[in-house]
Formats: structure tokens, sequence, C-alpha cells
């Protein structure tokens, strides 16, 4: 391969890398200050966040679809607390 070839797979490979997160993984840096409030304030923060377009929320023991949705934001809450907050 000559050095040309080389250097534009080496940089498409680093575009593709470099893109942005969409959707709810946009916001996970954000997460964090939700931690240890209210269900009803994280839940409210999150529907405000661009890319988020379904949050749901339940406790350990309650029942949730595996499926993927890069939309979706998910509140664990234990004990009235939010414990954590996960896309997907």
């Amino acid at each position: 391969m000559n050095r040309l070839a080389a250097a534009v797979l080496l940089l498409s490979v680093a575009t593709a890398c470099a893109q942005p997160a969409e959707g709810c993984l946009r916001h996970q840096a954000g997460f964090a200050a939700l931690i240890g409030g209210s269900p009803e304030a994280a839940r409210a923060a999150l529907e405000r966040m661009p890319g988020i377009r379904s949050v749901r929320v339940g406790g350990p023991d309650t029942p949730m679809t595996r499926d993927y949705r890069p939309d979706r934001a998910t509140v664990l809450v234990e004990g009235g607390v939010v414990r954590s907050i996960t896309c997907g």
C-alpha cells in the first residue's frame, strides 16, 4: 500500500472514531449531577435534553425491556433516590 493510500485510510478511521456521541450518550457527563436527587427532578432534566426522546424510571426489580434505544435514558431508583442513569 502506498503512503497516500495509508494516510487516507488512517484519516478516515480517525474521523469515524471522532464522531460526536448522539442521542442520550452525548449527555452522560451531566448525569452525575442528577444522582442522589429525586426521580421527578431527574425525569424533568432528562426530558429537556435534546436527543433524549424517552425516559423510563424504575427500581432494581422493575421489569424492563433489554432492547437498545440510543434516544432513551433509564433512571434506576432505590429508596426514592436516583442511584444511576444509563442510556439505551
